[in-house]
């Protein structure tokens, strides 16, 4: 039994009462705090409205263009795998080995045209750094055979890139050209002495650099 005071009056209140009396309270809290708990479990989601998609979308179209302006500018997309090799074989050994190095060592073998360069390929003298078809390794660079072996250019095509891209003026102003920077001159395939390489066709100097 316990015996409770309050002021001046005081009461017992037996041990079953009041266990009876928490159990009341407890059924209250209980009846009054768990509907408000559980109505959170009980919500439905709500679907996105068509506005929200649409602008989901468009940002989406957005991130796709500009990926695409990426790759535009890394060019990969005009690459193509070499022969069975896979792309990403291809685009590495491009890398390591591009366009104008291995066009540098090629310059050194001295084939004068592609008949010269299958006889070198069918009897191994390439090596492994030159590819076996350069015209499909190095598609997007490619321009012809006579470039790609540093043929000698025609009478005509050495006359005019002579005088009308390297604004040379003379056979003096020509011979200096070369022979200052002869790696450069080899790579655009013209003469040393364009009177003498060609000379069948060689008129004089004025002709030659358009001033007659």
């Amino acid at each position: 039994m316990i015996l409770l005071h309050h002021g001046r009056n005081s009461c017992c209140i037996s041990g079953v009462a009041l266990v009876s009396v928490l159990l009341q309270l407890s059924s209250f809290a209980f009846g009054f705090l768990a509907p408000r708990c559980c109505r959170f479990q009980n919500v439905k989601a709500v679907p996105p409205s068509r506005k929200f998609l649409e602008s989901v979308g468009n940002c989406q179209d957005q991130g796709e263009n500009y990926d695409d302006d990426d790759d535009d500018d890394d060019d990969d997309s005009t690459i193509k795998p070499y022969r069975n090799r896979s792309l990403a074989w291809t685009l590495k050994y491009r890398i390591a080995n591009p366009y104008e190095t291995a066009r540098k060592r090629v310059l050194g073998f001295g084939h004068r045209s592609k008949d010269d360069w299958d006889d070198a390929m069918s009897s191994g003298q390439l090596g492994q750094y030159v590819p076996n078809h350069p015209d499909e390794m190095y598609a997007p660079e490619w321009i012809s055979w006579d470039e790609w072996l540093g043929v000698m250019r025609t009478y005509n095509e050495t006359k005019h890139l002579a005088a009308n891209v390297l604004g040379l003026t003379s056979l003096d102003d020509y011979i200096l050209f070369v022979r200052s920077d002869s790696k450069r001159a080899e790579g655009l395939r013209i003469p040393v002495r364009p009177d003498l390489r060609y000379k069948d066709e060689w008129i004089d100097e004025d002709s030659f650099f358009g001033k007659s």
